[in-house]
C-alpha cells in the first residue's frame, strides 16, 4: 500500500502538489490523470524519491520512503519513462537484465526470467535478445522498458507516460499488454497520463490532479458519473467525447438483446464509437454485438445525435 499524507512540493516559490492525501492499495492498477502540467508526474516521483516533497510524507506499506536506503528502495520498485530509455551500446537481454545484475541473480535465471518476459510482451526472444536498441521501433523499445521494469519480479512499478510518444496502433497494443500483464502478475501498478481514454480502458481506480490538488478519486465510471466539480466534468467531456465506448453506448439504453438468426460481429465495450463507424464503413448495415446486445446503424446515429444535443 501506498500512502501520501499531507503532501506539498514547491518548485520556485511555486506549489506543483498542494497538501495531497491520496492511498494506493496492494495489487491496483492506479492510474493518475490531470492535464500537462498538472503535477501527476511529480507525484509519482515522490513514490522513488526522484523528487523529495517539501512537506508531508510518502510511506510504501508503513514505510516511509524518507527512511529507506535510496538503492535498496529503488532497487525493489520498476520504473518505465516515456521512452524505452534503452543504453544504445548494450544488447538488448543486457539492457533487459540491468536490475537482476543488480540484485545478483544467477546467469541461467536472469536469462529465463528474461526470456518467459519478452514471450509475454510479443516479442520473440530468439529474434530480439541480441539486437541493439537501434534496431528496435519505438513500440518494440517501449516492450523491452516494460520487460526491465518487471525482470525483478518488484511489488510496485512506476509508468510514467509510457506510450505518449508512440503512434496508435503501438499503444493500443501496449495498454493490451499491460493489462494482461497486470491480471498474471501480483504487482501493484502506478500509471501515470493525460489521456482520459487510456486511464478508462486501464485503470482499476483513479485520481484526477489539477493545479497540484487532488479533485476526485474513484473507479472511472463512478467518477464519470459523477464528477466532482466542474473541472471535472469538462476534463472528461473534452478528453472522452472523442474516445466515446461502447459501453457507454449500451448504458445509455441504446441496442436490443440478441436474436436468432442475427448475423453479428462481437465487439468489446472497451473499443470505441469510432472503430464501430469503421467496420460500418467497410460493411454497411452490419450488426455488432456488445454485451449481448445487438446494435445497428441506427443506433449509431442517435447517439451520435444525443451527444449533439448537449453542444451550444
Amino acid at each position: 500500500m501506498i500512502e501520501f499524507s499531507h503532501v506539498t512540493k514547491t518548485f520556485d516559490g511555486q506549489d506543483a502538489l498542494k497538501d495531497l492525501n491520496l492511498t494506493i492499495h496492494d495489487g491496483e492498477l492506479f492510474v493518475l490523470v490531470g492535464p500537462s502540467g498538472s503535477g501527476k508526474t511529480t507525484l509519482l516521483k515522490t513514490v522513488n524519491r526522484l523528487v523529495v516533497p517539501t512537506s508531508g510524507s510518502v510511506k510504501i506499506d508503513g514505510q516511509d520512503v524518507a527512511d529507506s536506503h535510496l538503492q535498496k528502495l529503488r532497487r525493489h520498485i520498476g520504473y518505465v519513462l516515456q521512452t524505452g530509455a534503452l543504453f544504445p551500446n548494450m544488447t538488448i537481454e543486457q539492457n533487459a537484465s540491468i536490475q537482476l545484475d543488480n540484485l545478483g541473480w544467477d546467469p541461467a535465471k536472469k536469462h529465463q526470467r528474461i526470456v518467459e518476459l519478452m514471450t509475454k510482451v510479443n516479442l520473440d526472444p530468439d529474434q530480439f535478445l541480441s539486437r541493439m536498441p537501434n534496431e528496435l521501433s519505438g513500440g518494440e523499445a517501449q516492450r523491452v522498458g516494460i520487460v526491465r521494469a518487471l525482470a525483478g519480479r518488484p511489488k510496485l512499478v512506476l509508468m510514467d507516460e509510457p506510450f505518449s510518444a508512440l503512434d496508435p496502433v503501438s499503444r493500443r497494443q501496449l495498454q493490451k499488454i499491460i493489462l494482461n500483464l497486470h491480471k498474471q502478475i501480483d504487482t501493484t501498478i502506478v500509471f501515470v497520463t493525460h489521456d482520459m481514454h487510456e486511464a478508462f480502458l486501464l485503470a482499476d481506480r483513479l485520481a484526477v490532479i489539477h493545479n497540484g490538488v487532488l479533485l476526485q478519486v474513484g473507479e472511472p465510471d463512478y467518477m464519470m458519473a459523477n464528477p466532482a466539480d466542474a473541472f471535472v466534468k469538462r476534463f472528461f467531456d473534452v478528453d472522452v467525447s472523442g474516445h466515446r465506448l461502447l459501453k457507454q453506448v449500451i448504458d445509455s439504453g441504446l441496442g436490443r438483446p440478441k436474436a436468432d438468426g442475427d448475423a453479428v460481429i462481437k465487439l468489446q465495450n472497451s473499443q470505441t464509437v469510432y472503430e464501430w463507424a469503421g467496420l460500418l464503413e467497410r460493411i454497411p448495415g452490419q450488426l455488432v454485438e456488445v454485451d449481448g446486445q445487438v446494435l445497428s446503424q441506427g443506433d449509431l446515429i442517435s447517439f451520435v445525435a444525443d451527444l449533439g444535443k448537449g453542444v451550444d
